[in-house]
């Protein structure tokens, strides 16, 4: 299917159309916006289960974040926007995060909106695995019984707080400080602004933020450690900087 042609249909599967535009359909009123897009990569192929993110580009204003994802041919779609000026921001693995700002009006929904992805150059040190995913939540589960000097949250804790980014949970942990960031989502700092190594699944994910290589539905639980004390040996960061670390464990789907 071309591009076009899916745009148009992700256009009247969400009710964007002239008619829809005047009220008459669901989610859509006079007062709202629509919009519609497609998120390629630079050589035009179509990047399915991107991150969507858009909320309204006012510092005063408090319009709630609304999210989605692209489907399998690229595109993303959201209706009842009441805010005019939003800004919309990307989020994939192996990408780099992309934002941008849009002054909505009655005819956005039919200005589909274009975005180009970048490859991003995440260094992901070499490590070798030896336990299954399994394993390594049995050892994550074992460490939160132990209640050493990390501190845990599980799966079904992530899901009660609906998190937008996977920072948001980190926000009541003591130590912790979570401030935006320019790139994508938040930065994390711990121990009065020092930068704590990430690891996912047991590979350390060098020269990223947390935001940057993780989603919150992924995730199946989270330990954080304000310093090099307790984390597990082979967890300690190799540059040596000795600032705690976060390790994240995914879910097994």
């Amino acid at each position: 299917m071309h591009t076009g042609i899916a745009l148009l249909a992700l256009l009247v599967m969400h009710g964007l159309t002239a008619g829809s535009m005047r009220g008459q359909t669901a989610g859509v009123t006079a007062d709202s916006y629509g919009i519609a897009g497609v998120v390629t990569d630079t050589a035009g192929l179509p990047i399915a289960d991107t991150e969507i993110a858009l909320e309204s580009s006012m510092p005063s204003a408090t319009i709630r974040t609304q999210m989605t994802r692209t489907a399998a041919d690229g595109t993303f779609a959201f209706a009842g926007v009441v805010a005019r000026a939003v800004s919309i921001r990307t989020r994939r693995l192996g990408f780099r995060p992309y934002s941008m700002d849009l002054l909505l009006d009655s005819l956005s929904y039919r200005r589909p909106v274009r975005i180009t992805l970048h490859r991003a150059a995440v260094e992901l040190a070499e490590v070798r695995v030896d336990a299954a995913e399994t394993a390594n939540m049995r050892d994550f589960l074992e460490r939160r019984r132990r209640r050493g000097s990390g501190h845990f949250i599980a799966r079904i804790e992530i899901e009660r707080r609906r998190p937008v980014h996977t920072s948001d949970v980190l926000r009541a942990f003591p130590g912790v400080l979570v401030r935006p960031s320019a790139r994508f989502g938040n930065v994390v700092r711990i121990r009065g602004g020092c930068r704590p190594s990430i690891w996912v699944d047991g590979v350390q994910a060098v020269n990223a933020e947390l935001d940057e290589v993780t989603t919150p539905g992924d995730i199946e639980g989270i330990e954080v450690y304000g310093s090099w004390a307790g984390i597990p040996p082979q967890y300690n960061d190799r540059t040596g900087k000795g600032c705690g670390a976060i390790l994240v464990w995914t879910r097994i789907r």
